[in-house]
C-alpha cells in the first residue's frame, strides 16, 4: 500500500501547492494598497473554486480506496507501523520545523497587542513538535494508548487557540477575504486532527480521517500565501507536514482482509465413518476403524466355563 500512500499524498501536496499560487495571486493583484478593500477580479472565484476542487478530488481519492475493500488499520499501534528508514527522519524534521516556528514566535511578537495568545500558541505547538515523534513511535515504545490520545489533542487545542485569536483581530475588518481562508483552516484542522485522535481512543473513523487530514493539509498549504509572522508560518507548514504523515501512515497500513480459506475436509462436508467389520478384507481404506461388537454369551455356555473351572479347583 506505499504505492497508493505515495500517490495520494502527492495529490495533496500539488493541489496545495495550485491553492497557495492562487491564493498568492489574489494578495498579490485583488487587494487595493492604500485602501485594502477588495478590487474585482477572476481569482476571487479561482480561489474558492480552487478549495472546492480539492475537496471533490480527495472525495473521489477516498472513494477509489474503499472500492480496494482493504482493511484500514483500527488501532494507534497499527497506524504508527513505520518501517522504512525515512520515516524516523521525516517525523524528526517536521517536528524541528515545527519546534524553529514556535522558537521564532516567542520572539516575534514582543510588543504585539495579543502577545500573551500568541507566546501560547507558540508553547502549544512547541508541545506539539515535542510529543509528535513520541506519537510516531508509539508501536516500537509501547505507550498507553490514553497518553498517546492526550498527545494527539494538542494540535486540536492549538487550532482551537489560532481560531479565537483570528476571530478577535479581525471583527472589525470588512473585508472578509483578508482572514477567511485562515478561519476554514483552522476549523477544518480541528476536525482533522479530532478524528486523528479517534484512534488513540478507540473511535477510529480512518476513511473520514483520511478525507479531513486531506483537506486540512491543502488548507495549511494555500494559507501559508497570507502574511504573518514567519514562526507562525513555519507552524502552520508542520502541521501541514503532520497531517501528510497521518494520511501516509493510515494508507500505507492497509491490508487485504485475511479470508478464511477452507481446507478441501471442509468444503466437502463431513463423510460417513467407515466402519470394517471382522472378516472384511484389510486393503480396504480405513479412515475409521471400528471394534466389532461384543455378542452377550449364552448361559450354556457359561455353565460349561464354570464346569471346567470346578474340574481345576477339585
Amino acid at each position: 500500500m506505499r504505492k497508493n500512500a505515495l500517490i495520494n499524498s502527492c495529490y495533496v501536496c500539488a493541489a496545495g501547492a495550485f491553492g497557495t499560487f492562487f491564493r498568492w495571486l489574489q494578495n498579490q493583484s485583488c487587494f487595493d494598497a492604500e485602501t485594502g478593500l477588495l478590487n474585482p477580479s477572476a481569482l476571487n472565484y479561482i480561489v474558492p473554486l480552487s478549495i472546492i476542487g480539492a475537496a471533490i478530488l480527495f472525495y473521489f481519492l477516498v472513494k477509489k480506496l474503499k472500492k480496494q475493500e482493504l482493511e484500514p488499520p483500527k488501532d494507534i499501534f497499527d497506524v504508527f507501523n513505520g518501517t522504512s528508514i525515512l520515516y524516523p527522519i521525516a517525523f524528526i524534521a517536521i517536528a524541528l520545523v515545527t519546534f524553529v516556528g514556535s522558537i521564532v514566535t516567542l520572539f516575534n511578537v514582543t510588543g504585539e497587542k495579543y502577545a500573551t495568545v500568541y507566546r501560547l500558541i507558540a508553547l502549544l505547538a512547541a508541545a506539539s513538535a515535542v510529543t509528535f515523534p513520541l506519537i510516531c513511535s508509539s508501536r516500537r515504545k509501547r505507550y498507553m494508548p490514553a497518553i498517546i490520545g492526550i498527545f494527539m489533542c494538542i494540535p486540536i487545542i492549538v487550532f482551537s487557540v489560532m481560531l479565537l485569536l483570528c476571530y478577535k483581530i479581525n471583527s472589525s475588518e470588512p473585508v472578509i477575504w483578508s482572514y477567511c481562508i485562515e478561519i476554514v483552516t483552522c476549523c477544518i484542522c480541528i476536525l482533522a486532527f479530532f478524528r486523528n485522535a479517534g484512534f488513540a481512543f478507540e473511535r477510529p473513523m480512518p476513511y473520514r480521517a483520511i478525507y479531513l487530514s486531506m483537506l486540512a493539509a491543502f488548507m495549511c498549504f494555500t494559507t501559508l500565501a497570507d502574511s504573518r509572522y514567519i514562526g507562525l508560518q513555519m507552524i502552520y507548514l508542520g502541521f501541514a507536514g503532520m497531517l501528510v504523515t497521518e494520511i501516509w501512515m493510515i494508507i500505507s497500513n492497509m491490508r487485504k482482509p485475511a479470508a478464511a480459506e477452507e481446507s478441501p475436509e471442509a468444503k466437502a462436508g463431513p463423510e460417513k465413518a467407515q466402519v470394517i467389520e471382522p472378516g472384511e478384507a484389510e486393503d480396504k481404506p480405513e479412515p475409521t476403524i471400528q471394534a466389532p461388537e461384543r455378542k452377550p454369551k449364552k448361559t450354556e455356555d457359561i455353565d460349561a466355563v464354570l464346569d471346567d473351572c470346578k474340574k481345576y479347583i477339585d
